[in-house]
């Protein structure tokens, strides 16, 4: 029997909307991309609207030092560098005086990929003020365990591409990066674990979801800005206005399934007098969103009886209704089949 109960914290902090961009302006991969017009749009709604902008360093300070949040806050980040975060996005963010973080594969910055920014344009960047982190060396999903690997082959090749890009990071740029976002936003514990030894601070995700001052650093959500539905101006909208919904436990855990189908999938709330008993969801991937049931006793939020699991990865979320403020409340994780 669970016997974590839910605390009963009423209080409503602030959340910080974390924001992910690939491309900017390149109709080549829509996938992968915003429209400029759009882009502009969105960084004169936060200007007009009057959110603020912080770096994603000072959001890891305020988290790693427990300090309150800002209110009406939101951190720009951008992956793998490709020319039109220099060409494009890197003139529109310094007229609006935003500050946002690069996270690099340095393999493609060192092996001169047409496609990707250089370390002159880098260093451009840099000296202007941007951040750049890492997002591996070779890019390859490192949160995917190959079936031919053992756990320590598995281990150890994580380790060797994360060394490899730090090395370059430290002769290039002078730092060992602190901060590393996930490729295509895949991870697991092992992972996890793995980044955490070797020296990052801060682990990024391509979950959706909200950072509140509950999100541990090495789990921290963004909200993928992108395609022909995620890079419209209303979509914008409506995600600045989610917030986190804190677990003290979820079900199934991060990365791989123990059991396929789950028993049930769950979550314990850490504050369940925030929300309205009635109006929990949970949402897999391969099996779209189902109305949860709610357990008050365990604070759990939960679904039975789902049928076996088929893709490789799936997203599971938890989402609820904050009673005061109306707002819908979201948490995200990943599992993996092994």
């Amino acid at each position: 029997m669970l016997l974590i109960i839910g605390l009963v914290q009423t209080t409503y902090a602030n959340n910080v909307v974390v924001l992910l961009y690939h491309k900017f302006g390149d109709r080549r991969t829509p996938s992968t991309n915003v429209p400029l017009s759009n882009f502009i749009a969105q960084m004169t709604y936060l200007k007009t609207h009057n959110y603020q902008v912080i770096s994603l360093k000072r959001l890891a300070c305020l988290l790693s030092s427990h300090q309150p949040l800002p209110p009406k806050t939101v951190v720009i980040t951008v992956d793998d560098g490709y020319k039109t975060v220099f060409t494009k996005a890197f003139p529109i963010l310094r007229r609006f005086g935003y500050p946002f973080t690069v996270f690099i594969p340095t393999e493609a910055i060192e092996k001169h990929y047409p496609d990707y920014i250089n370390w002159d344009e880098i260093y451009q960047m840099k000296q202007a003020g941007v951040d750049f982190q890492d997002h591996t060396y070779a890019h390859h999903k490192l949160g995917l365990k190959p079936l031919s690997m053992t756990e320590r082959e598995y281990r150890e090749w994580i380790q060797a591409d994360l060394k490899k890009s730090r090395c370059i990071f430290e002769k290039r740029l002078g730092y060992c990066p602190t901060m590393l976002a996930f490729p295509y936003g895949y991870y697991n514990k092992i992972l996890i674990n793995e980044a955490l030894r070797l020296g990052y601070r801060v682990l990024l995700s391509q979950d959706p979801g909200v950072v509140s001052e509950d999100t541990p650093l090495y789990h921290i959500p963004r909200e993928p800005i992108l395609g022909k539905n995620w890079s419209t101006l209303e979509h914008f909208k409506t995600i600045l206005k989610r917030v986190d919904l804190p677990l003290l436990i979820r079900y199934p855990k991060i990365g791989f399934l123990k059991e396929n189908p789950p028993l049930e999938i769950y979550g314990i709330l850490k504050y369940p007098g925030r929300y309205f008993p009635n109006r929990f969801k949970i949402y897999i991937s391969e099996l779209g969103w189902k109305k949860a049931k709610y357990d008050p006793h365990l604070s759990k939020v939960y679904v039975k009886g789902v049928s076996p699991l088929r893709r490789k990865i799936n997203r599971i979320a938890i989402a609820g209704v904050e009673k005061n403020t109306r707002k819908t409340a979201i948490s995200f994780w990943m599992v993996v089949l092994p």
